[in-house]
């Protein structure tokens, strides 16, 4: 019984902690927006692009996959999952501030060299994140799998063995190939990875923004307010998203019955969407790489991550919903 109130306390002094994180790089960019204003009164309107840049980017599909993917491995092995968004968004940022730095000190180089980078990135990220979301859905598949077998087990009466402890050795290479994600700060270098395939329009505004500013003699620490505001609006999105994951996945677990439950119907969306997602970046890269343009590139590249992150928002709150009423229902006719 004292289970839940001791969760609820460490939700909320997380979300505390991140959120003040926030609110500093929130502060401190239109800080410096301010200290400019007067003499560029255009950044205003920069600024303000920068920050919604980064609410809409926090809604690709490859961002909230991964954060409930993650999420749902580290709850699996036991540890606090709270910074989870928080961490992935921020190394992700780190792409696009190391960028306008760039852009920014070095001008003409940026303008010569940064065609060349798109490439390599248009090739690296995709690559490096479908083959994560795989990874990921290959683990939660094999979760998903045992977590059934719990269901039956429990079903026919059998409760000798708990329902919250996972036998690890039916995970085999796939656990152990993302053994090096233990703890939330982890995630970090799993969003700047992400963050390599920095051809994504948010991503490239924020940078097309900064060298505009830049070449109109702007003061460097007013630009520096630009990437600053799109980490925090996509600090702000992700770190949201990844607390309510870890809160619902917790929360919702208060038996051990309706643990697997709850497990079997989420795991088997998130296993489905990190496959999706996972497949159609390959398929993009693909696509680009041998010019390939038959019906299924057309398709995959035809994609809007950012349309697909919203639907996939939908679909958890739908199947949030839908469980909870069926389990409802199941829960009644067992007792």
């Amino acid at each position: 019984m004292e289970k839940v109130p001791t969760q609820q306390y460490s939700v909320i002094r997380d979300g505390i902690k991140y959120g003040s994180y926030i609110f500093l790089l929130f502060a401190t960019g239109w800080l410096l927006v301010i200290l400019y204003l007067g003499k560029y009164p255009s950044l205003l309107a920069m600024a303000f692009l920068s920050f919604t840049f980064g609410l809409q980017h926090a809604f690709d599909v490859d961002h909230i996959t991964t954060i409930d993917n993650i999420t749902r491995k580290l709850i699996n092995d036991g540890k606090n999952t709270h910074g989870v968004g928080f961490f992935f968004s921020l190394g992700h940022s780190l792409v696009v501030m190391l960028m306008t730095l760039i852009t920014i000190f070095f001008v003409h180089w940026s303008k010569e060299k940064l065609p060349h980078f798109q490439h390599i990135g248009n090739l690296v990220g995709p690559i490096f994140s479908g083959t994560v979301l795989i990874v990921l859905g290959l683990i939660n598949l094999l979760i998903l799998i045992q977590t059934c077998h719990q269901f039956n087990q429990i079903r026919q009466g059998h409760t000798d063995q708990p329902a919250d402890q996972m036998t690890h050795w039916t995970l085999g290479i796939f656990h152990r190939a993302l053994q090096l994600i233990q703890h939330s700060w982890q995630t970090l270098i799993v969003g700047f990875l992400f963050g390599l395939g920095f051809d994504t329009a948010t991503q490239i505004s924020v940078l097309a923004t900064s060298a505009v500013a830049t070449n109109n003699v702007v003061p460097w620490l007013a630009v520096i307010s630009f990437p600053l505001l799109f980490t925090a609006g996509m600090c702000l999105m992700d770190t949201s998203d990844g607390l309510f994951m870890s809160t619902a996945y917790s929360w919702l677990f208060s038996s051990p019955f309706q643990k697997v439950y709850y497990n079997i119907v989420l795991t088997g969306l998130s296993v489905t969407t990190a496959f999706f997602v996972g497949i159609v970046e390959f398929v993009q890269v693909a696509g680009r790489q041998f010019h390939l343009h038959n019906q299924l590139v057309q398709w995959c590249t035809r994609l809007n991550f950012q349309h697909l992150g919203i639907i996939l928002v939908i679909l958890f709150i739908i199947t949030w919903s839908l469980a909870l009423v069926v389990w409802r229902r199941l829960n009644h006719q067992i007792k």
